[in-house]
């Protein structure tokens, strides 16, 4: 079974994986621009040098104003014999350990085929120049190094060294300062280790942030896991929110709007299962009370005619209980119809004046089309118009045009502080009346993307008004 990682742990190792490539990267990147600055630094060190400062002339040991930067050199010198320019003595001086990276007969060859040729391109007697960094002025004040050169060159063994060479006005002198990679190794090593310790305490900061983060958005996600599964124990009464401005706290104030919704919904479940109980249990009280009667032969024949009207009325309330539980279930499926709203009010309306003495008086535009299923429309209008008969003194009136249906009639005024409430289920109103009727009149408005509303007018009476929005 794979084992199960905390969003802390998942977190830091994201963020230590992303650093430990990107600082690999970086440090191969970071390396050879090391090594570049660092060879870039060694040559023009060994162009600064000078040569007075290096060579004495009672010892073989190279002097060097660098503590990090041992230097080497070699003291070439050509001397004349006679007048004959052919005729001459090399003397070598080789400081000591300078034999170790490069030999004479190598110093010979790198002589004749680099230095000398490179010499030969740049230096110029008349103008007492050598390399273009050096002015005339500067070969003035210092004749014996009228040609200057710093630069790099790797020895037959295998050994980088970073040289300077010079050489007086009459080519007789020639010196080659030299050094290893003590420099170049030390610099890269402690800009390295620098580097290094700024990392890793760069990473122990972040992973410490991180992880100081990450186990704060755990324990508040955490805090919000427990909420919920709390929830039911404490019957959905107990408030809990975030309050962060970050998708946690906008999580946290959608989870206690839930609790609300969820709370709303189950006390109203708890009213709608009392209202139930009483609705169902006085008609079937009077139906087991008249059946009893007629047992026992006590009933009259009006007897029979009641048990008759009351199993109509529980029937009623049953089919009303089971079209309000079928809406749970509508969905868009299959497309809406156009409904001819013109003819299923007047169908709906014939069916009611056989029932009732109030006048209705309608208003209908020809032909207005409204989208959904009609079956459900049927009971929409059926359920608003029976409402309107219980309350109705004389005259319902129904209005219908191209966007709306309106329903009036004439009764008393809805309380204002049941009118906000009037879909509820169950609700009761002014004269006591419990039901299902207008609840699934507002949900069945809903699912057909239409609005419902409930006024009184100012003339008296109360409108019903269903709009396209």
């Amino acid at each position: 079974m794979m084992k199960k990682f905390s969003i802390s742990s998942q977190l830091l190792i994201l963020v230590f994986t992303l650093l430990l490539s990107t600082s690999v990267l970086f440090i191969i990147i970071t390396y050879f621009s090391l090594q570049r600055i660092a060879t870039e630094q060694a040559v023009t060190r060994m162009f600064s040098i000078k040569i007075n400062n290096v060579i004495a002339d009672d010892t073989t040991v190279a002097l060097s104003d660098y503590p990090d930067m041992p230097l080497y050199y070699i003291d070439f010198k050509r001397e004349y014999v006679g007048k004959n320019e052919n005729n001459y003595v090399d003397g070598y001086k080789f400081s000591e350990n300078a034999d170790n990276f490069i030999t004479k007969e190598e110093y010979e060859s790198f002589l004749n085929s680099v230095l000398f040729p490179q010499m030969d391109s740049k230096f110029n007697e008349e103008e007492g120049r050598g390399n273009p960094n050096i002015s005339p002025k500067d070969n003035k004040e210092s004749p014996e190094s009228l040609y200057k050169g710093a630069n790099i060159y790797r020895t037959n063994s295998g050994a980088t060294i970073y040289y300077f060479f010079s050489c007086n006005k009459e080519k007789t002198n020639y010196t080659f300062i030299f050094t290893d990679n003590t420099f170049v190794g030390g610099f890269i090593k402690s800009v390295t280790v620098r580097m290094f310790s700024t990392f890793l305490a760069i990473l122990f900061v972040a992973v410490m942030c991180i992880y100081y983060w990450s186990t704060r958005v755990t324990r508040r996600l955490k805090n919000i896991q427990n909420h919920i599964l709390d929830l039911p124990k404490n019957k959905y009464e107990k408030e809990y929110v975030d309050d962060g401005e970050d998708e946690i706290g906008d999580l946290s104030r959608s989870v206690e709007e839930m609790r609300k919704e969820i709370g709303h919904n189950e006390k109203t479940k708890q009213e709608m299962l009392q209202n139930l109980s009483h609705d169902f249990k006085t008609p079937i009280a009077v139906i087991k009370s008249y059946a009893e009667a007629l047992e026992d032969g006590m009933a009259q024949d009006e007897a029979i005619g009641i048990i008759i009207e009351q199993a109509d009325l529980l029937k009623k309330k049953v089919n009303r209980l089971l079209q309000y539980n079928s809406l749970e279930y509508l969905t868009k499926d299959k497309p809406f119809e156009e409904i001819n709203m013109t003819e299923l009010v007047n169908r709906v309306v014939t069916n009611y004046k056989f029932q009732t003495s109030i006048n209705f008086n309608l208003d209908l535009e020809d032909d207005i089309i409204f989208m959904g299923y009609e079956e459900n429309w049927s009971t929409v209008v059926e359920n608003i118009i029976d409402n309107a008969t219980r309350y109705a003194k004389c005259e319902i009136k129904i209005t219908l045009r191209n966007n709306c249906l309106r329903i009036y009639n004439d009764g008393e005024a809805i309380d204002e502080q049941f009118l906000n409430s009037v879909f509820r289920p169950y609700e009761k109103g002014s004269k006591g009346q419990f039901g299902l009727g207008m609840s699934i009149v507002k949900k069945t408005i809903d699912f057909f993307g239409m609005n419902l509303s409930v006024r009184n007018e100012e003339g008296g009476g109360v409108s019903f008004i269903i709009n396209k929005l």
